[in-house]
């Protein structure tokens, strides 16, 4: 069942848009062009929940990538004769070239910034098909002859219908396959902690340019699709307005899922239709809906259908916080500590790090033996964070050398750490809100590169071997830290605790040989800290992983573990065993502000 349950929800918004094909077909032919403007319109807006929702990026140049769909597969049968097929397949390289080019400077950008970006790309598109008269025709227009495909000439408004519908219909299974697998995940996490989603393989100006060709594609077939069915193409119809309006599809009908942007393209679009007795009102109607939504209802359509879903399921929400509670309390068995290999694994050496006239980090040298334990303390502004980037890829040293197993880090970037066997937790805790419990760790697994993730994304909805895998390593990671039962609940719900433990869990998924722990139990209720502490010692001792703690509660630090490294002005001061060190007259001094003489 629960296969049959994954099927229908990959391909539920694809038979939706069949189906009003099918309605349609059966309407006259006024309904049958409305429906036709309507499913282009859906298409549209499935395609900007890619780039608006998942991306969280504004775009105001949706028009002017509808026109280039629209006239690439329009001038290519005027002016070359080419079939129609062949001219949407031109229609989606020049969207992708499109989105490309939009991307260059957008993923620099965002905010307004972004929005001047693309408004800047809106208006320079239709500048030049306006002025190209001789391509174009410039604004006069041009005649869109009727296509032929396999013999076949679309003529009659049913005959569109039905083109635009299958077609339409296949662009958005495609669309809800990215979205709904691996790709879409992967770009909501690095929309929603750039930080975090590096850490973990995601390129997130890869993702980004990603977003917006994928995006760009889908409006630019939308736009050859359609560029038939209106017969008369001028670049008036593409101005900066209908961006306007189109960028209020995902906003109304809900930015985060395709059945959002199907909601709000479909119904914006056939609104209209509607309100032609007051139509002297329309655009106060629709700004008065956008502000609604945005006030009210952020999540846009969908969210107020969820919420009328979710009175019925209450009790079971209710079922669900209980067993949050009990995960909470969960008690963890330690494990037999396994002696620690005297090997280095982590070799921290002179490194060096100046803020301008600040030394932060002076010389600085430390050891994490394979399988050890190691920990770094230190007053405010002792240079740990800095260190600690440092090792972690987010800050680049100015001298020294940092080396795991003997290959040199400071050339890498951060998420190629993930690929060596280096993971990390965070001091604010970085799981990524939206997506559930089982997500965040299936993205702990590092294997999330944009072309890698498209083949997860088909691999998720054929229900294949390597899916189920990846799906099963993740519930183990959950299990280990006592959150299996929580594995659909979204993170961003979990209590405090819980997610310093999925974190643990994204940490330990991909089997590394190191966890860097920033701050660990920073923030965490003192009940569970001692709960904490044994989970960690329970997972080094069972899976043979090294840790790298930096943390300000010397307590949890000194049972955790096995050696310690106190930092003072940027520099080492003091290595040695936690009851050794923090004993030196010295070190508390530093730390606690204690007399030396005392």
């Amino acid at each position: 069942m629960s296969d049959l349950r994954r099927v229908l929800a990959g391909i539920g918004p694809a038979l939706v848009l069949l189906a009003l094909t099918a309605l349609g077909l059966g309407l006259d032919n006024y309904p049958k062009f409305v429906i036709s403007i309507a499913l282009v319109s859906m298409l549209v807006g499935a395609s900007l929940v890619v780039l608006v929702g998942l991306a969280r990026c504004i775009t105001l140049a949706a028009a002017s990538v509808m026109a280039i769909g629209a006239y690439t597969s329009s001038l290519l049968a005027i002016h070359l004769g080419i079939p129609y097929l062949i001219g949407l397949a031109g229609a989606l390289l020049t969207g992708a070239l499109a989105g490309w080019l939009i991307a260059l400077p957008g993923t620099r950008f965002r905010g307004h910034n972004l929005a001047m970006v693309t408004l800047v790309f809106q208006s320079v598109c239709i500048i030049l098909i306006r002025e190209a008269k001789s391509l174009t025709g410039g604004a006069e227009g041009i005649h869109v002859p009727a296509p032929t495909l396999f013999g076949w000439t679309v003529r009659t408004d049913g005959d569109f219908l039905l083109l635009i519908g299958v077609f339409s219909a296949l662009a958005v299974l495609v669309l809800t396959v990215l979205v709904r697998g691996a790709f879409g995940k992967n770009l909501q996490a690095a929309a929603g902690n750039e930080v975090a989603a590096e850490a973990f393989g995601v390129s997130v100006p890869a993702y980004l340019t990603a977003a917006f060709v994928v995006s760009s594609i889908g409006i630019a077939f939308a736009g050859a699709l359609s560029a038939p069915r209106v017969r008369i193409l001028d670049p008036d119809s593409y101005g900066v307005l209908p961006s306007i309006f189109m960028l209020a599809y995902p906003i109304v009908g809900g930015m985060h899922s395709i059945w959002g942007g199907l909601l709000g393209g479909g119904g914006l679009r056939m609104l209209p239709e509607v309100l032609r007795p007051v139509a002297d009102y329309q655009e106060l109607f629709f700004a008065s809906l956008v502000i609604v939504v945005v006030m009210f209802f952020p999540g846009g359509l969908v969210e107020l259908i969820r919420r009328a879903v979710s009175v019925v399921r209450r009790p079971a929400d209710d079922r669900r916080a209980a067993s949050e509670h009990t995960a909470a309390r969960r008690p963890a068995t330690v494990q037999p500590i396994v002696a620690e290999s005297p090997e280095p694994l982590l070799q921290v050496a002179g490194v060096d790090k100046h803020f301008g006239a600040l030394h932060a980090v002076n010389s600085a040298r430390l050891v994490v033996p394979v399988g050890g334990i190691h920990g770094l303390i230190g007053p405010n502004g002792a240079g740990k964070t800095s260190l600690f980037n440092i090792v972690s890829g987010f800050l680049p040293a100015d001298a020294g050398r940092v080396t795991f197993d003997g290959t040199s880090l400071l050339d890498l970037a951060a998420r190629d750490r993930i690929r060596l066997g280096i993971t990390r937790t965070f001091q604010h805790v970085a799981v990524f809100g939206q997506l559930s419990c089982l997500d965040n760790v299936i993205i702990g697994r590092g294997r999330n590169g944009v072309l890698a993730a498209v083949g997860q994304s088909l691999d998720e909805f054929r229900g294949s071997a390597h899916a189920a895998a990846a799906r099963n390593e993740a519930l183990a990671a959950l299990d280990a830290v006592g959150l299996a039962d929580l594995a659909r609940t979204p993170a961003g719900s979990l209590s405090l605790g819980n997610q310093r433990r999925l974190e643990i869990a994204r940490a330990i998924v991909s089997d590394p040989r190191l966890i860097l722990l920033d701050e660990p139990v920073s923030g965490v209720a003192e009940a569970e800290i001692d709960d904490l502490r044994e989970l960690l010692l329970r997972i080094n001792a069972e899976r043979k992983i090294a840790m790298l703690v930096v943390e300000h509660n010397i307590p949890f630090v000194a049972k955790l573990c096995r050696s310690l490294s106190v930092m003072g002005a940027g520099a080492i001061v003091a290595e040695g065993t936690p009851a050794d060190v923090i004993a030196l007259p010295a070190v508390r001094q530093l730390y606690f502000g204690e007399d030396v003489a005392a």
